[in-house]
């Protein structure tokens, strides 16, 4: 059986889990449950589109009778979780061949499901976040800032709210059609210090890849 679960989605899917384990520990009225949980089915299912009968069993969540089970369920459904593509060092400089003597992260994909690649390089005190967007790879270099927002402690891409230490305020420089305007512009989120922990978070792209349109002028 191929994998068919975006990573996000199984992040989002193991929310839903949990919050349904919690009915479960928390509530004695068999009904609220029951309802709970076909409430859950439908936002799993509805994060797909034209599914097989395979991979809808899969998804099947009726079995699930008492929150010790959803631990298991979930370490089951991880095998059918993809992340981005793989990519090497050589595509990785490509993309960011501006940087003088960019550090580049250890690339042990195989072994992980990354929504997004991240890290941080000390040296130059930037972030940098490559992903691959319709088949193609693109990225951003952000300058990590002392400033930031009333809500500098909420990741823009995983959404969860967080202690100082775990956000950091970025400022990406982006790409301008007007070269009148001095071609370029800037722009600032925060965003998880952490990318591993992130991607462990994210359950939704359209943040990730609206930050990243703007940053790369894409329409």
């Amino acid at each position: 059986m191929k994998t068919f679960i975006k990573k996000n989605q199984f992040n989002y899917i193991k929310r839903c889990l949990n919050d349904l384990a919690n009915n479960y520990k928390s509530c004695v009225d068999i009904n609220v449950v029951e309802a709970s949980k076909a409430y859950t089915q439908d936002k799993i299912l509805n994060l797909f589109t034209n599914l097989s009968e395979e991979e809808r069993e899969i998804l099947n969540i009726s079995k699930l009778k008492e929150a010790s089970q959803i631990d298991s369920y979930l370490a089951d459904l991880d095998n059918y979780v993809y992340g981005m593509a793989t990519i090497t060092s050589a595509q990785v400089s490509k993309l960011f061949k501006k940087e003088k003597k960019l550090k580049l992260p250890e690339l042990n994909q195989e072994a992980s499901k990354k929504v997004y690649l991240g890290w941080v390089d000390k040296a130059s005190n930037k972030l940098f976040v490559a992903y691959n967007m319709d088949e193609k790879l693109i990225g951003m270099a952000c300058r990590i800032t002392n400033g930031g927002s009333s809500k500098a402690n909420i990741c823009s891409l995983c959404n969860c709210i967080h202690v100082d230490n775990e956000v950091i305020f970025v400022s990406p420089i982006c790409k301008v059609s007007n070269a009148g305007e001095g071609g370029y512009k800037s722009i600032g989120f925060s965003i998880c210090a952490d990318s591993e922990k992130c991607n462990e978070r994210i359950e939704s792209v359209d943040n990730l890849e609206k930050i990243l349109k703007d940053v790369n002028n894409i329409k």
